[in-house]
């Protein structure tokens, strides 16, 4: 945003010159990082936050140079002369098909204008922050957008088919050029502002050629309206441009300004060009619904650590625009404009008077030191070891963005429920919090690969989202995810030996050793993976494993087999165990025994280990899977898996009978749970 020195002068009275001027807004927050000499003015460029939309013109940057010097502010009035005008009547048909994305549209005809080249002190002004004069009509629009923020556009009346407006979205296949003279290709999504035939406008962002204002115009169309700014954001983006009008629509104007900026423009235009104003077109919200706050003047003296006075405080805020009365020797209810959506709390009120106060008015202080420090919490600590025993592992952490597209989301849609979208995300691809993490992970892994980095082992433990029972509920879920592609060993001793997805499932389980608990794995069907398997902890789904399907790995540019797990944190966090218990070396023997069961291929191991260990009782210690077998004497839709049993008690050696009778129970178990045999 660019200030000019001399235009400011025309809203407030001021004696600081353009240095003093600079660094008192910079303090303020307002950071003026250049400066320069043009025709005897000072041109200033401005860094404006995003959440100050009111201070890309000049009336608002005027408000903080009066708050500043404490001075009041100069509002070009012309009410008054354009009711004498004439206000009443359509010159032309407008109609809003899209409100949502144009909830104010303000239409005036005014006819019988001259055309020509601007001169005198607009066009000075305009000189000075380098804009490009063209003729005194849209040079008073320009002026217009410097001057309040407020974008307008001027349509030459007479280029307009059917004597109608439309603002709806583009259709399929629409072309507009631009004033740019390029030709634009439109999209459904896009809003337009169209006559009877075709586009003449991008809302918001460009007006078109064809109804561009010349030295032959004699009926202007001025246009004065509110665009939602997540629609000009991704229409703007989408073109590959942006334009002054697109920069402030996409941070919102003031809607409560629209009038009022077409009243100054016309005002302008009859003063410059002559001609009638006729016809005005009106619709939509007005946006002038002012918010009420209350500020506590002690509360707000005690954050800052300065003592406030009350009537110093009031002129503060009016001097920034605000209503303020007094309610009592503490307290002032402030009525905040609407050109301030950046203030809707107490909080920010006290900001206000921080900056325009004077941070170097307030006392530095040092915080007291505490004591004592707060010490980590179990999850935290488990997190910590998590992290240490997969990089021990050979992996590496990555760390990826919490907000993506909804159809990268939905690559894996079975990964998708009770999802959270954005309402105003800042672009297609920030639609929804990430409600898991392996989009994230395979972005990483295609980033590497494409950069010659062909063997990865990558873990992230970031958040997954979703909403609660209650439709503004939200869940925040710690989510551990692993992808591992390419090789695993490559040297002279070992060979070459790729990953694959008993190297990832390998990694888990070691994991789970030093933490000191299990995973169960079992076969499971997931959208987007083969040899997917289901991931337990005590009964509780926790997670999955998986290789990504060639289909899924296309979406990506990836054209290696990649291997990806998740599991949820939470439930490591509940199971885990930092510390393990001693236990002596038992003073009596123990005896194992071998079962060699006879199952349907799709039974887990882990399923039959369970129930051995929960039939075997305090007898039965120790169950290890030593073998499974797959082939000849073996029928096709089975396999053999042999379990090796220990048997023992602390206190003394067990007999031959009691271990035969578990034993025995055990076989029992199985049968009826399973209906399996034995080899």
């Amino acid at each position: 945003m660019k200030l000019s020195y001399k235009w400011i002068k025309d809203y407030v009275d001021i004696d600081a010159d353009p240095e003093t001027l600079a660094e008192r807004l910079t303090m303020t927050g307002s950071e003026v990082g250049g400066m320069e000499q043009i025709n005897g003015d000072v041109a200033m460029e401005l860094e404006i936050t995003s959440n100050r939309p009111d201070c890309l013109n000049m009336l608002g940057l005027a408000r903080e140079a009066a708050a500043i010097f404490r001075v009041k502010v100069k509002v070009p009035v012309t009410d008054g002369f354009l009711d004498a005008s004439g206000e009443n009547g359509n010159g032309v048909k407008c109609e809003i098909k899209e409100p949502a994305l144009c909830p104010r549209y303000t239409a005036r005809t005014i006819r019988d204008v001259k055309v020509g080249a601007m001169s005198g002190k607009i066009s000075e002004r305009l000189e000075s922050l380098g804009m490009r004069k063209v003729n005194n009509v849209v040079d008073i629009t320009n002026f217009c957008l410097l001057e309040s923020g407020q974008p307008l556009h001027a349509f030459d009346l007479d280029k307009i088919k059917g004597a109608t407006v439309e603002i709806r979205r583009a259709r399929k296949g629409e072309k507009i050029v631009t004033l740019d003279g390029e030709e634009r290709q439109l999209d459904p999504e896009m809003l337009v502002i169209a006559d009877a035939e075709t586009p003449i406008a991008i809302a918001g962002v460009m007006g078109g050629k064809r109804t561009e204002v010349t030295c032959e115009t004699k009926n202007i169309l001025l246009e004065s309206a509110y665009f939602d700014p997540i629609s000009v954001r991704r229409t703007s983006r989408s073109l590959g441009f942006s334009s002054d009008s697109s920069y402030r629509f996409e941070r919102g104007v003031d809607k409560a300004a629209i009038k009022s900026s077409s009243r100054r423009a016309t005002a302008l235009i009859l003063e410059a060009a002559g001609g009638k104003a006729e016809g005005f077109y009106d619709s939509g919200e007005y946006g002038e619904d002012k918010k009420e706050l209350e500020l506590d003047i002690v509360k707000a003296g005690k954050l800052l650590g300065v003592e406030l006075d009350l009537k110093e405080t009031m002129e503060l805020l009016e001097r920034l625009g605000m209503d303020v009365f007094r309610v009592s020797d503490e307290k002032l209810k402030v009525t905040v404009p609407s050109f301030r959506e950046d203030i809707y709390r107490e909080i920010d009120l006290i900001e206000e008077v921080a900056r325009i106060y004077g941070y170097h008015r307030i006392p530095d202080t040092v915080p007291v030191s505490a004591p004592w420090t707060a010490s980590k919490s179990e999850e935290r600590k488990v997190l910590e070891k998590t992290k240490k025993l997969l990089c021990s592992m050979g992996l590496s952490e990555i760390m990826t963005y919490s907000m993506i597209s909804e159809p990268a989301a939905r690559n894996f849609q079975d990964l998708v429920k009770d999802e959270v979208k954005i309402m105003n995300p800042l672009s297609a691809e920030q639609e929804m919090l990430t409600p898991h993490l392996i989009d994230g992970m395979l972005k990483s892994v295609s980033w590497n690969l494409n950069r010659g980095n062909k063997d990865l082992m990558f873990f992230e433990s970031g958040k997954a989202y979703k909403h609660g029972s209650k439709k503004e509920e939200f869940i925040e879920m710690p989510v551990l995810a692993i992808g591992t592609t390419g090789l695993i060993t490559k040297n002279w001793t070992e060979g070459e030996k790729k990953t694959d997805i008993y190297r990832l499932k390998g990694v888990l389980e070691n994991l789970a050793e030093n933490l000191r608990f299990s995973f169960l794995f079992e076969p499971h069907q997931i959208d987007g993976f083969k040899n997917a398997v289901k991931i337990s902890i005590k009964g509780k789904e926790a997670g999955f494993i998986g290789e990504v399907t060639k289909e899924k790995l296309d979406v990506y540019g990836i054209t290696q087999n990649v291997f990806v797990a998740q599991v949820e944190l939470g439930e490591i966090y509940r199971n885990a165990a930092l510390r393990g218990k001693y236990a002596p070396i038992p003073r009596f023997p123990f005896s194992s025994r071998d079962i060699s069961v006879l199952c349907d291929k799709n039974i887990a191991a882990a399923g039959i280990k369970d129930i051995i260990e929960q039939s075997g009782g305090d007898i039965a210690g120790k169950v290890d899977i030593v073998d499974m077998y797959e082939g000849k004497q073996i029928p096709p839709d089975k396999k053999s898996v042999t379990f090796r049993v220990m048997y023992g008690v602390p206190d003394r050696t067990l007999t031959d009978r009691e271990i035969e009778e578990t034993h025995s129970k055990i076989k029992e178990t199985l049968i009826t749970k399973l209906n399996v045999s034995f080899r």
